[in-house]
């Protein structure tokens, strides 16, 4: 009887919990454990080899008219979630697809429509807060003693106001490019 020689290739791991769902996500998933630990591991050190931003095309100012056409190819129960998606995102599924394509491609987000009233909500809060703080500003300058007049706390509280702000907006930015990082 031949031996068969030890293989050096292999891994012992003690997944501890983890292994009843991680074998269920395989299965779910239609992939041997071994396969889908070999996909993590490559994605995981091709993104620690490449520690690069991803590659990204450049967006040049001059337009171009959108002529070249693709077909897609979808299940019937996908075209019915893209429809979904993209209606409860301001999109019809075709713009919606082809925002995504240039976030995917440019790295910069291309807002559907509730982001862009939110966005101009934005702007106008942001106009308000801008006067307030010209009229303060205004005050300071040509009375200085009128400096008592504005508290140090209307101030601060006025300057949250905007941080947060600020935060939202950027929070609706990021939201458009990273809802289409699939998982």
């Amino acid at each position: 009887m031949r031996q068969r020689a030890k293989r050096t290739t292999t891994i012992t791991v003690d997944l501890g919990d983890l292994k009843a769902p991680w074998q269920t996500w395989c299965q779910d998933h239609g992939i041997t454990p071994s396969h889908a630990l070999r996909n993590a591991l490559r994605q995981a050190m091709d993104r620690r080899a490449t520690r690069a931003p991803a590659l990204r095309s450049r967006v040049t100012p001059k337009r171009e008219r959108a002529t070249a056409r693709i077909e897609l190819n979808l299940t019937t129960s996908e075209l019915a979630a893209l429809k979904r998606v993209a209606g409860h995102e301001g999109y019809v599924p075709t713009k919606w697809v082809v925002a995504m394509i240039r976030t995917k491609l440019t790295g910069e987000p291309h807002v559907g429509q509730s982001e862009l009233e939110t966005l101009a909500r934005s702007n106008q809060q942001l106009l308000a807060l801008g006067r307030n703080l010209n009229q303060i500003a205004k005050v300071l300058n040509t009375a200085p003693q009128n400096r008592t007049a504005f508290r140090v706390e209307v101030i601060t509280e006025l300057s949250r106001v905007i941080q947060a702000h600020t935060k939202k907006v950027s929070d609706v930015l990021r939201g458009t490019v990273e809802r289409w990082h699939l998982q």
